[in-house]
């Protein structure tokens, strides 16, 4: 596997993220916690076997002393993209955005960590707010209702990839008089994938 600056997709403080060949690479700083990508790992896996369509997980490894997780590349333009580029159907792609949210949310994963506890560990960590902010906060997130649907922490256009159209190879069917749209794909990877 060839990591070369050419190849770089995003970079941020905490990794760095390639494309290799049919695959996606994020390399995580030295500094960043093995807990935290192989938690990430197994998000984007528990997510894999709740039946979303997004980039699977290939392996986690070291690479030159750095953890990194290695998933598989999907083909396609993000939705950011595609609403820069064809303005005219944005309500098209919002409402292609919007379904795949609900997608997302209708989708069951009991072993993985609820939202509502990382937020809460967040909040309770801001010591910059004022201990009355952050308990209006915390009575806020406890009135929420309690479930164990997916919930995206990053969901924006950015991190959906909608898919070329694919050829079939076989016997020629006669086309639907009104075919179905491609319909995005959750993760760029990741999801969180998670990110």
């Amino acid at each position: 596997m060839k990591l070369e600056e050419k190849n770089i997709i995003v970079k941020r403080p905490y990794k760095t993220v390639y494309k290799c060949d049919d695959s996606i690479v994020k390399v995580f700083a030295e500094t960043h916690p093995k807990s935290d990508v192989f938690n990430e790992a197994l998000n984007t896996a528990r997510v894999e076997e709740a039946g979303l369509d997004i980039p699977k997980v290939k392996e986690v490894s070291q690479i030159d002393g750095k953890w990194a997780i290695v998933i598989e590349y999907k083909e396609g333009k993000t939705l950011e993209e595609m609403m820069e580029s064809d303005k005219k159907n944005l309500a098209k792609y919002m409402d292609d955005f919007v379904a795949l949210q609900l997608e997302v949310q209708s989708k069951h994963s009991p072993l993985l960590k609820g939202m509502k506890d990382k937020l809460a560990r967040q909040i309770n960590g801001l010591k910059d707010l004022d201990a009355t902010t952050r308990y209006e906060l915390m009575t806020r997130l406890e009135s929420m209702p309690k479930h164990n649907k997916i919930c995206h922490g990053d969901f924006n256009p950015s991190n959906v990839i909608a898919p070329k159209p694919t050829k079939t190879i076989g016997k020629q069917k006669k086309p639907p008089k009104n075919p179905p749209d491609n319909q995005p794909q959750s993760g760029k990877g990741p999801p969180k994938n998670p990110a």
